[in-house]
């Protein structure tokens, strides 16, 4: 595979994985205001739990794909540990946020943790930049 088309892959995966990370953040952030605006729409949307489960489905590999082959090239800690962090916020907030923390205290840990994977992606992504890597191994 040519080092043109495996730099566009993994920025793709980066991309994707700050998408999925503003839309949780989006979720949390605007859903209980859209909600009081239009309580008719709550029956047709996922509680809480559901739609954070669902997020960690994807944002899970996506993010362990594209910073795993980015911290394998760029060895930068900033990434892996910014990375680290918000996947673990994630997973765990996905799990037990709601029991630990309450409706409220979840949607702020569940944005903060999206908020520190996405800069985690950017991070990653700049670095690729930076470097100009080629991801053969």
């Amino acid at each position: 595979m040519s080092h043109h088309l495996e730099k566009q892959e993994r920025q793709v995966l980066d991309t994707i994985a700050v998408v999925l990370s503003g839309v949780c953040m989006l979720h949390c952030l605007a859903l209980p205001l859209v909600l009081t605006i239009f309580p008719i729409l709550n029956i047709a949307l996922l509680d809480e739990p559901t739609f954070h489960l669902i997020m960690i489905v994807f944002i899970l590999p996506i993010s362990l794909v594209a910073l795993t082959i980015g911290c394998r090239q760029h060895k930068d800690p900033l990434t892996m540990i910014l990375g680290g962090v918000g996947l673990v916020v994630l997973s765990f907030t996905a799990f037990f946020g709601h029991d630990l923390f309450g409706l409220t205290g979840e949607r702020i840990v569940t944005s903060i943790g999206g908020l520190i994977l996405a800069v985690a992606h950017i991070q990653n992504y700049r670095c690729c930049r930076r470097d100009d890597c080629n991801h053969d191994y």
